[in-house]
């Protein structure tokens, strides 16, 4: 940031920062030199590092210079200043017609249309001197302190945001670009223009007719979405109206207004049908009916005030008799010999007429062009012609040319370019890039080629061009060569671990197929849902390329749990839940603790066995020790202690849950 008293070039001294943008700062500064307040716009450092950049910056800067208009911002001057480059424009003070708007909210109808003529009044002008503005929007249109609605930053916006890619445009200007900005294409005045009925959209309805989260967002929106009429928005707008603004937002560029002058006659003729104001003013060429605060000046602001119409003058009839009508009829025929008299005399003696020579006024504006040659003692005519070196409105062919020599008051025709002229776009689909690149630049066209996924061309050739074959377009304008890089890579989703239906969703969105599908029994994974598949996620193919699924089935074994320790109840419970039938003998035992658990079971624990299948568990019973004693005398054997097996008949096993 600049301090203020800061002196830059030794010319503007600082007053305070008045704005900021992605592009520059603006000051408001004082011109030592001429003693006048001046907008000063300080190219930040980070783009005065750029050389093509500020060439760019330099030379639009220069074109803008040479606009002049009521409605224009002008700009003074431009130069370099410790490393970064500055502009001086015309300082004006007053709000921008989006503060005004933000404020206000919607204008009513006759006010936003007043204000949009204004606005396409300083367009016209810079179109007919090949200057496009590319980045209208109210941001950029200030009402000064007399209502008068100046347009800033002409030219310079080429060189600035507008000119960049989507990724990096800000917000407010996204909802103002033409769809053709948006998708990069060529930019002429009709992008203007719908950036101007964007501009119209919101003063009649206080919002813009696409809007979103990013600027990207907005953008898609302008290529491809309808906005709603104005009428739907705010009910008080004519439907006359809606028609206007809707065919000024047309998405292609050749069905909206042909140029500005169209479009302010469309507006003025809505203005005139408005209701007019009592004992307001009757413009040429403009509404019937000027709110207050917004005055018109000349051009500017659509003509000059009509005085009432006064009855040509009539001389009375004279009263005198024969005798002096005789007189006025005597002296009137002496006069008129007397005139005639000194006229021969004048071509006897004057000589031939004075011979001038023809300046040459090439390269110059229509208007420049004229001027010199009235003020040379010519009467220029113009006529228009296309040329693809001249911009459009300046002058590149005249008759007598230059050096010449011819009678003061002779004609001298110039011819004004309307521009490289148009021609259809050929079809290049099919060709290798290179021929495609020398068939476009054979009709006058500056190809540029760009990858794009197809999976009906082969890859390395053309699949088209942007725009399309077969449109008209200015020649001299850049058209994008479309070479196929093969089908699209898509990346596999992971989808391991998903039922089989969503996974084969998953699948299908990513524009890839689903091949064989398998199955296998897993231990612990869900029947139905994916355990494997081929490719892996993540992995790149082609698309349309198909992924194999492996998907776990209901397996009829089970592992059988271990159990031993448990309670009885708690063990039987157990294998009944793993869908195995548990079977209970008895061993006795003398220890407590162990009454009433198992002590082993059968087939052991981890051993896979089928659902319905029995586990044998032996569980301990309580027994009476027995006392050791020495035997003295030879006694008859006992009958030895008999365990005593029991079988508790288990609860059936609860009943499985379905499988998903």
């Amino acid at each position: 940031m600049v301090e203020p008293d800061t002196i830059i070039d030794g010319r503007y001294r600082v007053i305070t920062r008045i704005g900021s943008g992605g592009m520059a700062d603006v000051y408001l500064a004082e011109d030592s030199l001429l003693g006048r307040h001046v907008a000063l716009k300080l190219l930040h450092h980070h783009f005065a590092e750029d050389q093509e950049f500020v060439e760019r910056f330099k030379r639009e800067a220069s074109s803008a210079a040479a606009l002049s208009h009521p409605n224009i911002v002008g700009i003074f001057d431009r130069g370099e200043w410790q490393g970064t480059y500055y502009i001086a424009m015309e300082y004006v003070a007053g709000r921008s017609l989006k503060t005004i708007v933000r404020e206000q909210g919607a204008l009513d109808p006759a006010t936003a249309i007043d204000i949009v003529v204004q606005i396409l009044r300083a367009a016209r002008s810079a179109h007919r001197h090949g200057v496009v503005h590319r980045d209208l929007k109210p941001h950029n249109v200030i009402l000064d302190e007399e209502g008068r609605a100046r347009v800033t930053d002409f030219g310079i916006a080429r060189a600035g945001a507008s000119d960049m890619t989507l990724t990096g445009s800000i917000m407010g200007t996204a909802q103002y670009l033409s769809p053709e900005q948006a998708q990069g294409q060529a930019v002429s005045a009709a992008s203007d223009l719908y950036s101007v009925g964007v501009i119209l959209y919101e003063l009649l309805t206080g919002v813009v007719p696409f809007d979103g989260e990013t600027a990207v967002a907005i953008a898609f929106k302008q290529v491809s979405a309808e906005p709603r009429p104005p009428s739907t928005v705010t009910p008080s707008v004519p439907a006359m109206l809606d028609g206007i603004v809707l065919h000024a937002l047309a998405k292609d560029p050749a069905r909206r207004f042909r140029d500005a002058d169209e479009f302010i006659a469309v507006l003025l003729s809505e203005r005139a049908a408005l209701p007019a104001a009592a004992g307001a003013a009757v413009l040429v060429g403009a509404p019937a009916a000027v709110p207050a605060g917004y005055p018109h000046y000349g051009d500017g602001g659509g003509g000059l005030v009509v005085p009432p119409a006064v009855p040509p003058y009539e001389e009375p009839p004279r009263a005198d008799g024969d005798d002096a009508r005789r007189k006025r009829i005597i002296v009137g025929a002496v006069t008129a010999a007397l005139v005639t008299a000194a006229i021969v005399l004048l071509l006897l003696f004057a000589g031939p007429a004075k011979h001038v020579t023809v300046p040459d006024v090439r390269g110059q504006s229509e208007q420049t062009a004229v001027e010199r040659l009235r003020r040379a003692g010519f009467s220029p005519t113009a006529t228009q012609g296309a040329s693809a070196s001249a911009p459009i409105g300046f002058v590149f062919a005249q008759s007598p040319a230059s050096g010449n020599r011819a009678d003061k008051g002779s004609r001298v025709t110039i011819t004004v370019s309307s521009g490289p002229g148009s021609t259809a776009i050929p079809g290049v689909a099919g060709l290798s890039p290179a021929h495609a690149a020398q068939r476009l630049r054979a009709a006058g066209f500056k190809p540029t080629t760009k990858s794009q996924p197809s999976s009906q061309v082969a890859r390395g050739r053309v699949i088209g061009s942007e725009p399309p074959a077969g449109t008209e377009l200015q020649i001299g304008s850049a058209i994008t060569v479309l070479v196929s890089s093969g089908p699209a890579q898509v990346r596999v989703p992971n989808v391991v671990g998903e039922s089989r239906s969503t996974a084969e969703a998953a699948i299908t969105s990513a524009g890839l197929e689903v091949g064989a599908v398998t199955t296998e029994p897993a231990d612990g994974q869900t029947a139905g849902n994916v355990i494997a598949q081929s490719p892996s996620g993540a992995t790149l193919v082609a698309a349309g390329a198909s992924v194999k699924l492996t998907v776990a089935e209901a397996s009829n074994e089970v592992a059988v749990p271990h159990v031993v320790g448990q309670e009885e109840a708690r063990a039987a419970a157990t294998l009944g839940g793993a869908g195995l039938v548990p079977r209970v003998v008895t061993a006795t035992t003398t220890d407590a603790s162990k009454v009433g658990v198992v002590l082993k079971q059968s087939p052991t624990a981890g051993h896979r066995s089928r659902k319905g299948s029995t586990v044998t568990l032996t569980v301990g019973k309580l027994g009476t020790p027995t006392t050791p004693t020495t035997p003295t005398t030879p006694t008859t054997p006992t009958t030895p202690t008999t365990t005593t097996t029991t079988t508790t008949p288990a609860a059936p096993p609860p009943a499985a849950a379905p499988s998903p």
